[in-house]
């Protein structure tokens, strides 16, 4: 189950981009100086794209739920016990999951009624953007987590390496910047700008395959202590009684 956690790690990846990207078409972006009625036409011509895409975004929403249980359950043994550090974590990866599965909904809104008025349809576009890309402050709770753990982490071998913690630290630096997008509608900080959009996609990325791999290799490792462990009782002789 722990290494199911994690692989769903890379379904929500796959999902999120391939249901927002590849299927409902809105890569490259739409411009935030898009018209109302240029808008709500596209939500018309492509009603049937979208709506299949956002529901593969919603389902990335239930597959970060073990993603995020495993993740913490890794803080947790760093911790000793559930302490701030897992519960951070935790509610940052709720949150993301908000992030994930309300722009959907609304998007999906948009294309459900092709007869509204196209200033709603822009409306709740707009609404629909600035939240799945410029919504990520509750997201940072999770790589700033870990990031913590890591550098609290003393063991000989840590379940996350000082390099992942660093690699963390410039997850969230990097895409700070993407806070401006609610400032800008044209230019690198508008929403389909390189810093509004591009480079925290990539480190999004970034977070979820570094994250993936070290978990994963945590729990591979603790499984093979665990084997060897047994195996070594099994060969030890059987204890003799003295009468």
């Amino acid at each position: 189950m722990q290494i199911f956690g994690v692989w769903c790690g890379i379904a929500y990846l796959v999902l999120i981009f391939s249901g927002w990207a590849l299927v409902a078409g809105f890569v490259p972006p739409m411009p935030p100086t898009t018209g109302a009625d240029e808008v709500a036409q596209l939500f018309v011509d492509d009603a049937l794209r979208i709506r299949t895409g956002m529901v593969l975004v919603m389902f990335s929403a239930l597959a970060l739920i073990p993603f995020v249980a495993v993740t913490a359950q890794m803080i947790a043994r760093i911790e000793g016990s559930a302490g701030v550090l897992t519960y951070t974590f935790l509610i940052g990866g709720v949150g993301n999951m908000v992030l994930s599965f309300y722009p959907a909904v609304w998007w999906l809104t948009a294309a459900y009624r092709a007869d509204r008025a196209p200033e709603l349809i822009h409306l709740v576009n707009d609404l629909s953007w600035l939240q799945f890309i410029g919504g990520v402050t509750m997201y940072f709770g999770m790589p700033l987590t870990i990031m913590v753990a890591s550098l609290c982490d003393k063991s000989p071998d840590p379940v996350f390496p000082r390099w992942c913690g660093y690699t963390m630290g410039w997850v969230v630096l990097v895409t700070v910047p993407d806070q401006l997008l609610f400032f800008f509608q044209t230019g690198p900080f508008a929403w389909n700008g390189v810093l509004g959009l591009w480079v925290p996609a990539v480190m999004f990325g970034v977070f979820f395959i570094s994250t993936v791999v070290v978990v994963r290799r945590a729990l591979l490792r603790e499984r093979q202590s665990l084997l060897a462990a047994t195996r070594a009782a099994s060969a030890a002789p059987p204890a003799t009684v003295r009468r």
